[in-house]
């Protein structure tokens, strides 16, 4: 999981980030302070995404509203937690999206219930549900090896099995973008989980399967885009 906190003064910024690590106590939650809107902003421009955001309200253009909306067109459902002195604020809040508010200085009870609710947002939407023959599977992202079209349908490449449902693949693109920030299209009828990519030619991708798939011209910049992006941002 990543956490974004992105507050003008270092101080809150801080202590926020030692709050998050001390709760989840986890090398695979990563807090990232962050000392203005417009730095947070140029990241997302960058290619990076965060599970969520605490933001500051009260910062230096753009402010924490601007900021939020701004994210949203990235992000549509980033859940941003508002930080502020000013709950009179908190009905504008809502307007950008807000996801929670909490009142400076924050009450450790409060941050650790947020936090809980940010998990549980995130273990719901990081399943993608896949309708089969009538049937729902509730299948992990990271799971998915590629997506393929094929007619009217696609189908799911897993390591264990495929699964084969009618819709269209700018359909699966989306709901897979949805749970997870690790699929690219490659190719008219294909969508590849960059991480099992090993090697990447201007044609072709090769999986860790063995698989060899094919990279059509017109999506071979954004693939080496999205992958650079994906080795930098899972470097740990």
């Amino acid at each position: 999981m990543r956490i974004a906190v992105c507050d003008d003064e270092k101080y809150f910024r801080d202590t926020i980030c030692e709050a998050i690590n001390a709760f989840y106590q986890s090398l695979d939650v990563l807090c990232l302070p962050i000392a203005s809107g417009a730095e947070l902003i140029a990241a997302f421009e960058k290619g990076q995404r965060f599970d969520a955001v605490f933001l500051d309200i009260e910062m230096p253009p753009p402010d924490g509203m601007e900021t939020a909306r701004r994210l949203h067109e990235f992000s549509a459902e980033l859940p941003v937690i508002f930080l502020t002195s000013h709950t009179e604020l908190a009905m504008e809040g809502y307007e950008v999206g807000a996801f929670r508010f909490l009142q400076k200085p924050v009450v450790s009870e409060k941050l650790t219930q947020a936090l809980k609710d940010i998990g549980q947002l995130c273990d719901r939407k990081k399943t993608v549900c896949i309708r089969e023959n009538g049937e729902e599977h509730y299948i992990s992202p990271d799971d998915i090896i590629y997506a393929e079209a094929d007619n009217n349908s696609v189908r799911f490449i897993t390591a264990e099995r495929e699964y084969q449902t009618r819709m269209k693949i700018t359909e699966a693109l989306t709901m897979l973008d949805t749970a997870s920030d690790s699929f690219c299209r490659v190719h008219r009828s294909v969508i590849v989980n960059l991480a099992h990519i090993i090697s990447r030619s201007e044609r072709e991708v090769r999986l860790d399967s063995g698989i060899v798939l094919p990279v059509s011209k017109s999506y071979g910049d954004e693939l080496k885009k999205r992958l650079m992006d994906h080795i930098r941002l899972n470097a740990r």
